[in-house]
């Protein structure tokens, strides 16, 4: 029978994991789509042209990606997600091959609400 799908049962096929994307894409987008963000992304590559990653390694490679060195999504409340977004000193700027290999390397800590990371951005002034 050959319009049968042909995929294991339990895989997710194409549809789902792009449902899934997009459904992830909305929830943060307006953190990403927040103009400050952009201003501060944009900032933040202009200062920091090259991956500093690679830097460390003695490589120049430019820089094309922001990352997050705290997870604004570990948060949980509106108020510490903007403060952890909008930190400059949060931020690091990579190529997308460290960028990538940063994001599988990441985990929420236990107890992050007692990290020291945490506790900074949490205690921070924020200003809109």
């Amino acid at each position: 029978m050959p319009w049968l799908n042909k995929r294991k049962v339990g895989q997710p096929n194409k549809v789902d994991k792009q449902e899934n994307i997009n459904r992830r894409n909305k929830k943060w987008q307006k953190y990403y789509g927040d103009k400050r963000w952009k201003q501060l992304r944009e900032w933040q590559i202009r200062t920091h042209p090259l991956c500093q990653d690679c830097l460390f390694e003695g490589r120049s490679v430019p820089a094309e990606e922001v990352h997050h060195k705290i997870v604004f999504s570990w948060f949980t409340t509106e108020e510490d997600r903007m403060k952890a977004l909008l930190c400059p000193e949060n931020l690091i700027c990579l190529c997308k091959k460290c960028h990538l290999e940063r994001h599988k390397n990441l985990h929420k800590p236990d107890n992050f609400e007692q990290t020291e990371e945490y506790k900074k951005i949490h205690n921070m002034t924020y200003i809109e």
